[in-house]
């Protein structure tokens, strides 16, 4: 088919399918908007531009591109052939390890290029720059989508084949991966998909894919086409995220492309026009894409449509905002970037400096970054490399013996474009003139006092003063430095910038500077001051939108207070009457009604005691078994130590009273479980997390200052700080033992309640009083993503509802819309309704198809054979685990436990029946499928032992115990299956065969299931367990009949025979298997041969040649049978080397 024409009439493809629904209009969108494009072809490579299956890149595709976009002064091509090869080797030359690591050496080069010595010409000898992409021209670029794109393992037999491969000059940039909507779980199959082609399915070990495919790889797309996600090589599900927005293109715009009129732009319509539309594919490779480190991995990451939504908003308004010098009041250059916390608003000021120094009107500019993370520092100077940034202040500005200050004033007065940093913390001003205020107010005496000395009839006792005293430091201000327009303020946290001396310096500094602020938190009205210094809103994005798009998780809200803990528990009450056991109980509870929030009731050591031992419960119960992490924000730093230590004491007891419990208790049911009082009850739940809980640790960080007593200096040093914040982050279970933490608890008082990213932390306890901003950034600790994470808690001990609340509703009118603003918050109860209906919905799966009482174990099962019905039934039943995953451990979730266990116990024996991986739950909560494996353990099915082979010993005796012939002939039928499936790599002709004579089998005895359990019997007695057979004298059966197989199959497929033992060949190649094991058991016997790619490459070069002097193959099929050869002795390494 010629290049450009995409097939729109197939006679295979007449019914709607992935191809009709998914692929094909992916194609169409990508020409309408300048793709080219060719029909991909699994049986000759040149049909896709290429020499052999295994080359990923376009070499003739590259070579033209690299002559048409590299020209010379007079804009006309000069390259030399030779030049070129040098750049495409250069490109191709890493030197990397790992998958990530070589793609960012490619990445820099794809957007930077190579310097390569000239070859001829009359600059010969000398250094030419070559570069493979020209993002400044776009016409001069080749953009190729090629479908059903067959790339073959290397080292391996085998091959992949992804739907959609995207090219720009013959470089694959793009791979997408569609799958059909009538599938189960369409999403996550493509993205698993796409994991194993890169290599990177977490739980596969060895090498499955075509991982030289992704070295250059930019953007990875699954879709179903009413949903799709992108995310960079290397990300795991979670990370996978869908692209709404079409701009800077409007989405009317984009519907006029697509002829649509009034339906809305599906996923997959907004994903292709958003990121794939040439112009802005190339915009993402260039300026939008980042490498990072994350708890000592190296990761890459792509944009979300929001950060490059603001960051074309933002430089457009650069470009045509008006300026003081063009006679605006104020410059109405920039404005405020509000994107909810956690949805990467420090990366999305990381893209807006690399977008400026690629457009051309402010490629110029000084850029003024004012923050006090250290973290954005780092991130911005990482991106300033591929811009060439000059990066102030610098090892030179450091060597004088300026203050910060002083050093900052110089630099800003400068021109030139540089970025500059200027951190709050280092140009805050310290050594000046300072004066102090004093003035004595008298103080009463405490109020117990009063109502002490009331109840006792004597006189009132008197008052103390107090002497306030406030110092002022003289600040000297900066005088105008620079008056040019094209400077750049990036603040960092806007809301609370403004009212810094630094910022209002920098502003008086700087006269006709655009200003740009980022912020996490809305802009409240009552903040008027924000707009008014930076303008009106650039770009907003929501809680509740980030929520909605999976980019954070949703925070459920539970007032521990509200429900009684400060006023009605009787824990509470018991600290109440220890710590003021001298007044009457009618006193306490004034006492505490009134000074419940005050800090010297709040930091009471005793009244900590019974909230961290409350907080540890509920931790133990709900997160620790999913292995999450928790914060705890406390009062003061007083109270925050306090907290520290409590902790560390209640861990002590709970894990004493486990010690201490009657074991009898563990083997009750759960309904006498729920009959024990409620602290019993809670021991007996924990109990199998007793290791777990025996481990955890427990940190404070504080601020420290002069007259700290020493013992707090363990929680004030920095580089303990710094560690502890390390071990926090980590997970607590890796095989890696420096991988791994137990640090479970950061207690904090206003430390890192802002700009901390710990994705594993899912639960605050809160202890201190916040309004506004500061409770929302408290918070949103809580909404990162991580696996297996569902939504984030806030655990309120101190009853801040009501400014919750009023946070949230100020959050929505202050984001002038109305719209949006905190509906990313919930109550545990909001969570019910959901939990009700999933449950509903599995249960109708069942009762739908004629099932009423899913205690049937055995027609539930039989149901499930049927793979649609059994895909719908994993994705309900995941769905209902999940919701009850976020209820548990609360009482609400108790109607619906039997009914989660029994269905877990359904999915097991399905799983182990029909040999579906699936159905064993991966990625449900730890803690409910703990609860489901506790279940299935109880009915005889160890959870974590694999379904029976059939040449285990009592396989048979297994088979009988079934009920009827349709289960047995269905056990044999499905354990067959399953065994030739894992070892067909091991024997591929044999195990090829097996299955060919099972599938006929099933087509003669369909429905006779007496008549199909007898020879299913026979087939596992003689065909199955006894193994391949003695087939050719003089040939063992585990040795070399195995490569004999191979052999004489690709001979007889190439020459449309079937060789008999007469025919002259056939010993011909009896005597090539000889001598080819012989070799191969010689080299592989070798320690680590398997992980040598080099020897395996030779191995591999060796087998070919002699396969070639057999003249029994043609070139091409020569090296597919030596690549097969080499992955057959890998798989039966065991016996070659017996």
């Amino acid at each position: 088919m010629p290049e450009n024409q995409i097939p729109l009439n197939d006679n295979d493809r007449e019914f709607p399918n992935e191809y009709t629904e998914v692929e094909r209009p992916l194609l169409s969108q990508l020409h309408k908007m300048g793709w080219g494009f060719v029909v991909g072809d699994i049986d000759y490579p040149q049909k896709t531009f290429r020499e052999n299956f295994r080359q990923v890149i376009l070499p003739d595709k590259l070579k033209q591109a690299i002559r048409r976009i590299n020209l010379d002064s007079d804009g006309n091509e000069y390259l030399d052939d030779v030049t070129i090869e040098r750049a495409i080797t250069d490109l191709q030359r890493t030197g990397a390890t790992s998958l990530v690591q070589t793609n960012k050496i490619l990445t820099e080069k794809l957007i930077q290029g190579v310097h390569v010595t000239r070859a001829e010409g009359g600059d010969t000898g000398r250094q030419a720059a070559i570069k493979f992409i020209d993002f400044e021209h776009l016409e001069r670029n080749d953009f190729l989508a090629i479908n059903q794109f067959r790339v073959d393992m290397i080292g391996r037999t085998g091959f992949c084949i992804p739907d959609v491969v995207l090219f720009v000059n013959g470089i694959p940039l793009v791979v997408i991966e569609c799958k059909s909507p009538s599938i189960a779980d369409p999403m996550n199959e493509g993205i698993n998909q796409l994991l194993r082609y890169s290599n990177s399915r977490p739980e596969v070990e060895e090498d499955e894919g075509i991982e030289h495919l992704f070295h250059y790889n930019q953007i990875m797309v699954s879709s179903w086409f009413y949903k799709a996600r992108a995310a960079a090589v290397g990300a795991d599900y979670e990370y996978y995220l869908e692209w709404k927005d079409t701009s800077p293109v409007s989405n009317s715009e984009v519907m006029r492309e697509l002829g649509k009129t009034d339906s809305q732009l599906k996923s997959q319509e907004l994903l292709v026009a958003g990121m794939l539309r040439p112009a802005h594919l190339l915009d993402i490779v260039n300026n939008f894409v980042l490498f990072d480190i994350d708890n000592g991995k190296l990761i890459k990451v792509v944009p979300r449509y929001q950060q490059y939504r603001a960051v074309h908003n933002a430089t457009t308004k650069l470009q045509t905002g008006r300026s003081r010098t063009d006679g605006a009041i104020e410059d109405q250059r920039g404005g405020i970037v509000w994107h909810t916390q956690g949805s990467g608003k420090s990366i999305t000021m990381a893209y807006l400096v690399r977008k400026m120094r690629t457009t051309d009107n402010l490629k110029d500019f000084k850029i003024v970054v004012v923050t006090d993370r250290t973290s954005l520092e780092s991130q911005l100077k990482e991106t300033a490399k591929l811009t060439g940034e000059n990066i102030r202040p610098n090892e030179r500005d450091r060597r004088g013996q300026e203050s910060a200050s002083d050093q900052m004033k110089r630099i800003l007065s400068e021109d030139g474009p540089d970025l500059v940093f200027c951190m709050i913390q280092k140009n805050q001003q310290r050594d000046l003139d300072t004066e102090t205020f004093e003035y004595e107010i008298p103080v009463p005496p405490p109020k117990e006092e009063i109502i002490k000395a009331q109840k006792e009839g004597r006189e009132l006792p008197e008052g103390t003063t107090k002497t306030l005293r406030q110092t002022v430091q003289n600040y000297d201000s900066y005088p105008e430095l620079n008056t040019s327009e094209k400077v750049l303020l990036l603040i960092d946290e806007c809301h609370r910038s403004h009212t810094q001396t630094l910022h209002a310096n920098l502003m008086k500094a700087l006269p006709n500077c655009a200003k740009v602020g980022f912020t996490g938190t809305p802009v409240f009205k009552c903040e008027g001051g924000t707009e008014s210094i930076f303008g009106g809103f650039i770009d907003k994005y929501y809680l509740d939108t980030a929520v909605n798009d999976e980019a954070t998780v949703k925070i459920m809200y539970e007032g521990r207070y509200a429900e009684g803990l400060v006023e009605r528990s009787e824990q509470l009450d018991e600290a109440a009457r220890i710590e003021f056991s001298e007044y009457t109980e009618a006193e306490q509870q004034e006492i505490m009604r009134r000074y419940a929030n005050q800090t010297e009731v709040l930091q009471a050591p005793k009244l900590i005691a019974v909230k961290a031992k409350d907080m540890l419960k509920h931790y133990i119960g709900g997160i620790l078994p999913d292995e999450f992490k928790a914060q705890v924000v406390a009062v003061s730093r007083q109270a925050t130590i306090c907290y520290q230590q409590s902790l560390s004491n209640a861990r002590d007891e709970i894990v004493a009273d486990l010690e201490n419990l009657d074991r009898s208790l563990l083997d009750l049911s759960d309904e006498e479980k729920e009959q024990l009082d409620t602290y019993t009850n809670f021991l007996v739940k924990a109990y199998p997390l007793l290791e777990k809980i025996r481990s955890l640790e427990f940190a404070a960080i504080i601020s420290g200052n002069h007259n700290d007593p020493p013992s707090w200096k363990q929680w004030t040093d920095k580089a303990n700080q710094e560690e502890n914040e390390r071990l926090f982050k980590l997970p607590m279970s890796h095989s890696d033992p420096e991988k791994r933490s137990s640090l479970a608890f950061i207690c904090v008082k206003k430390m890192h309640t802002v700009g901390f990213n710990a994705p594993r932390e899912q639960v605050l306890y809160l202890d201190r009083y916040a309004k506004e901003h500061e409770l929302l950034q408290i918070i949103a600790r809580v909404n990162r993503r991580a696996k297996g994470k569902p939504c984030g808690y806030v655990v309120d001990y101190i009853g801040l509802a009501k400014e919750l609340q009023e946070a949230r509703k100020a959050a929505e009118e202050g984001g002038d819309t109305g719209a949006g603003g905190g509906r990313g918050i919930e109550v545990v109860r909001d969570e019910l309704p959901r939990l009700e209906d999933r449950h509903a919905r599995v249960i109708a799966l069942f009762s739908d198809n004629g099932i009423n009482d899913i205690r049937d174990i055995e027609r539930c099962v039989e149901l499930l054979e049927d793979e649609k019905i059994r895909a719908d039934f994993l994705n309900k039943l995941r769905l209902f685990l999940w919701s009850l995953g976020i209820v548990m451990p609360r009482p609400q979730a108790l109607p619906y436990l039997r009914d989660a266990k029994i269905l877990g116990f359904i999915a097991k024996v399905a799983a182990n029946l029909y040999r579906d991986e699936q159905l064993n739950l991966l990625g449900v909560e730890i803690k409910v499928k703990r609860l489901i494996d506790e279940y299935i353990s109880a009915q005889g099915i160890d959870p974590r032992i694999p379904p029976i082979e059939i040449t285990d010993v009592g396989y048979q005796e297994h088979v009988a115990r079934m009920r009827s012939s349709r289960a047995r002939a269905s056990e044999m039928l499905h354990a067959i299956r399953h065994f030739i499936r894992i070892h067909r790599n091991e024997d591929p002709t044999h195990f090829t065969s097996l299955s060919q004579r099972l599938e006929e089998i099933l087509q003669e005895l369909k429905n006779n299931w007496d008549e199909l359990e007898r020879v299913l019997h026979d087939f596992i007695e003689n065909a199955v367990s006894r193994g391949r057979e003695s087939e050719v004298e003089g040939l063992d059966p585990k040795i070399q009949a195995p490569f004999f197989g191979l052999i004489k199959s690709f001979f007889d497929k190439h020459n449309n025979t079937d060789l008999k033992p007469a025919d002259e060949k056939f010993m011909e190649i009896v005597n090539l298997t000889i001598n080819l094991v012989e070799h191969i058991q010689q080299e592989i016997r070798v320690v680590d041969f398997w992980r040598d790619t080099h020897s395996r490459s030779q191995l591999e070069t060796w087998i070919y040649n002699e396969i070639r002097r057999s003249r029994i193959l043609p070139r091409e099929k020569a090296l597919e049978l030596a690549t097969g050869l080499v992955d057959l002795a890998k798989h039966r390494h065991r016996w070659l080397v017996s």
